[in-house]
């Protein structure tokens, strides 16, 4: 039986809270930003973020079953100059009960699939040009 669980969403990207432009990485051709003038937007805004999230992301009938509290979930990713999603990783608090790490696993993986499976967003900009962002994506978990 799948399970579709709801996700509320908070959608701050750790960079919204600053006003100026910083560049923290860069790869070979490419400066990656995590705060921009325009941030990116995932098509249809927020209420369609979460909707996909929800419809997409199944969390695993082992921990429902345990009523497990997977705490904190936080997505980080880049979405590219062209809107692309990429790098996807999670960050999760550590697993205490070992019983429960394969279901935690099967969790972070279908939060991946998804987030990887996005369609393109707008992608941030700067000075009216497209740039690559660093974005977080914190994920709360409702078994209501």
């Amino acid at each position: 039986m799948k399970t579709i669980a709801r996700c509320l969403l908070c959608l701050f990207s750790i960079g919204s809270f600053f006003s100026s432009t910083q560049v923290v990485a860069q790869s070979q051709n490419e400066k990656i930003y995590t705060v921009v003038e325009k941030q990116p937007e995932f098509p249809g805004g927020k209420a369609a973020l979460s909707r996909y999230l929800a419809e997409n992301i199944k969390f695993p009938s082992s921990l429902m079953r345990k009523n497990y509290n997977t705490g904190p979930v936080a997505a980080r990713f880049i979405i590219g100059q062209d809107g692309v999603v990429r790098d996807v990783r999670i960050s999760v608090k550590p697993i205490e009960d070992r019983k429960m790490e394969k279901g935690m696993k099967d969790f972070m993986k279908t939060i991946i699939d998804a987030i990887e499976q996005m369609p393109r967003w707008h992608p941030g900009e700067v000075h009216g040009a497209h740039v690559a962002v660093f974005y977080t994506l914190p994920i709360e978990v409702n078994m209501q």
